[in-house]
């Protein structure tokens, strides 16, 4: 880290400013030491150039070994894809002109496929993860300069209120035990005129048919399988649906559609000019990340966007990514 973050950081428990201790003096970039803080005197570790305010990953260990397996998968600058970038702003309908030299908060950054977009659009991004995800990032994404790593809840995000100009939350909430409580501890660090952006797997009729129908009824037996056992079900799950899958991604709708009726997380990937081992790679990484979190709890529009004016943000049109695609600029 560098020492400028101190600037954002607090107390994740009593929200007093941190101070650095048992660190070399006047390194651009702090790999190992301390944070203090006075006013408790609660200490937190730097470790990898990351502080770190959890003693583990709680529950978020699937999260932890899919992203540092496959770190780089995802990475629209490794797969050769636009698909992070074209998500990333379909969701949110920000604009890179929106985030240029903006500071940019990432919750639930994983190994830092939107953290990797919110840079090349020149924004100043701090990444933050439960997980050990965050080491993965940091390996990615760290020459940039304009990157720094925190591994923290998201129930007591260790930074002031009002910190940054955009927060964004992608494909993480449904997998917190309180969604709510979630949802308003990200909002509380942006700034007043300052942007929220989240991505949730939304409750409809469509949560319950297909793929989407396989995740809930298969849940109950994968949820108490280990990490391991749970990869290696959707590994063979990936293996038993291949030869539909390798036929269906060159068959436009019919494709989508059989895809769709599959018990592996893949139609999503169809258009997506990956290799063939790529492809197998990610539809692996997906279903894995299906069957494997401890929590799934997904929503509606309505109570998300109840949820953000409670918090005295302004709540946009809905947006046609699908899911719950919602986003709010603070009052």
């Amino acid at each position: 880290m560098k020492p400028a973050l101190l600037t954002l950081l607090a107390c994740p428990q009593c929200r007093g400013d941190l101070t650095l201790a048992n660190a070399p003096a006047g390194e651009a970039d702090i790999l190992a030491g301390e944070l203090a803080c006075a006013a408790c005197a609660r200490t937190f570790p730097i470790i990898g150039g990351i502080p770190r305010f959890v003693p583990d990953e709680e529950y978020a260990g699937s999260f932890g070994h899919q992203w540092n397996k496959y770190a780089r998968l995802q990475l629209d600058s490794n797969n050769g894809s636009t698909f992070s970038h074209d998500r990333f702003y379909s969701i949110t309908e920000w604009t890179p002109e929106n985030l240029r030299g903006r500071r940019v908060l990432d919750v639930g950054c994983g190994s830092g496929r939107f953290a990797e977009v919110a840079l090349a659009a020149g924004a100043e991004v701090v990444a933050l993860d439960l997980s050990r995800a965050v080491d993965a990032c940091r390996e990615n994404l760290g020459g940039s300069g304009r990157l720094e790593c925190v591994q923290g809840s998201i129930f007591e995000l260790p930074f002031k209120d009002g910190a940054f100009d955009f927060v964004y939350c992608i494909g993480v909430i449904q997998h917190t035990p309180d969604p709510e409580r979630a949802v308003k501890s990200i909002l509380k660090k942006t700034a007043h005129g300052g942007q929220g952006g989240f991505w949730i797997y939304e409750l409809c009729w469509k949560s319950f048919v297909g793929t989407i129908g396989f995740k809930y009824l298969l849940r109950p037996i994968t949820k108490r399988l280990s990490i391991s056992q749970t990869e290696s079900f959707s590994i063979a799950l990936e293996a038993l649906c291949w030869p539909v899958n390798c036929l269906a991604r060159h068959l436009g709708t019919l494709g989508r559609i059989m895809m769709r009726m599959l018990p592996v997380s893949c139609a999503h990937l169809q258009g997506i000019p990956l290799s063939a081992a790529d492809f197998r790679e990610w539809v692996r990484l997906d279903t894995f990340d299906m069957y494997s979190p401890a929590h799934d709890h997904p929503q509606t529009f309505e109570t998300v966007a109840r949820w953000l004016e409670a918090e005295g943000f302004a709540v946009a049109p809905r947006h046609p990514h699908g899911a719950v695609s919602i986003t709010g600029r603070r009052k």
